[in-house]
């Protein structure tokens, strides 16, 4: 077996066999951009024999098809990029290297070992300063694992646990990161608490780091009204219902029982039974925050798009009235209900042809 320092010589050569796949991945998208360049050009040199309204339709067909090629493309990178993550990252089977688990975490200083911040807060190190985690707990339902995707042909293997396989939808988004900044917002006002119990001695500092995925911007959340409570999920290997599912957070309390909440509401839920599998369950815990944000970061990127359209929509709606405009559009619908109002159709139906 090849020692860890073989493997670290070895890192330039590996380095350099990878950038030749990736080299003509580049090379690739570079070719489709100018081939539909290229074709643009052609129907835009071609325009004198058609009309504009021909020109606007081949252009938008030719831009929907490259934006699809696009789509694909990130499509696969996306699970490529997870599919590795499963393998080398933190969850992987090489967790006993993550700082989260529970192993790794030291006891807090100046609070009692058996103290209540001392069972659900632990300390570490991360860029040689002190950090903090959520220690890790089991809920007693296997703790599943989440993914984005709306391609109806994708298999996942179910030997690596529960699945659940949530659809890029704006309603997830709100759901998702409302469940996240629980948790963030949970986990800030432990180390807030921790920092006015614990006897640290005068001048002590408290700063400290936070992992990549503690994201306190997004702590500005939308409305809870906005898009509802439920998961729009397209799968789930746990639970046998067909309806979409509500996010679940269970808390550990000091006494040793779960409290289990909503987790865009905050509602104190009592989950047994028949309505168990109506819910995805996740801990109050390090894992469940990055599980969330890299969920979180998923659906953001998959429907920016939608976003985009939902905002220029609100944006309009928002727009000062043009009463001038309001009483000219009126007055017209008022001539079309009369003698001219055929004639007044049909003007608008060739205004409408212009464009």
């Amino acid at each position: 077996m090849e020692s860890l320092q073989n493997v670290g010589n070895q890192e330039p050569n590996d380095e350099q066999a990878q950038r030749q796949p990736v080299e003509t991945i580049l090379r690739g998208i570079d070719e489709l951009v100018e081939r539909t360049i290229s074709d643009n050009t052609n129907l835009e040199q071609n325009a004198a024999n058609t009309d504009v309204v021909s020109l606007r339709f081949h252009q938008s067909a030719l831009l929907k098809r490259f934006k699809g090629i696009m789509i694909e493309i990130q499509s696969k990178a996306a699970k490529a990029t997870h599919d590795i993550e499963s393998k080398l990252g933190p969850d992987s089977q090489l967790g006993h290297m993550n700082p989260a688990v529970n192993d790794a975490l030291e006891d807090l200083v100046g609070v009692p070992h058996d103290s209540d911040l001392n069972r659900v807060l632990g300390r570490t190190y991360l860029n040689d300063k002190q950090s903090f985690k959520l220690r890790n707990f089991s809920t007693g339902s296997p703790d599943p694992r989440i993914i984005v995707s709306d391609d109806s042909n994708v298999l996942f293997p179910s030997a690596d646990g529960p699945i659940v396989i949530l659809r890029p939808t704006l309603r997830n988004v709100y759901v998702v990161q409302h469940a996240y900044v629980r948790l963030l917002n949970h986990k800030e006002k432990l180390i807030k608490d921790y920092f006015d119990s614990a006897d640290l001695g005068v001048g002590s500092s408290r700063k400290f780091s936070r992992e990549y995925y503690e994201n306190l911007s997004l702590a500005n959340l939308p409305s809870k009204n906005k898009l509802g409570t439920l998961l729009d999920v397209k799968h789930s290997s746990f639970s046998h219902s067909t309806q979409d599912l509500g996010l679940a957070l269970v808390y550990t309390n000091p006494d040793g029982r779960l409290q289990c909440v909503e987790a865009v509401t905050g509602e104190v839920l009592n989950i047994r039974g028949d309505n168990e599998s109506s819910y995805i369950i996740l801990p109050v815990a390090e894992v469940s925050i990055k599980k969330l944000y890299d969920t979180y970061r998923s659906l953001r990127d998959v429907t920016s798009e939608q976003r985009r359209a939902a905002k220029d929509k609100e944006f309009a709606s928002k727009l000062p009235i043009d009463e001038m405009d309001v009483l000219t559009k009126q007055l017209g619908d008022g001539e079309s209900n009369g003698a001219g109002g055929g004639n007044s159709k049909k003007r608008r139906r060739m205004l409408d042809d212009d464009e």
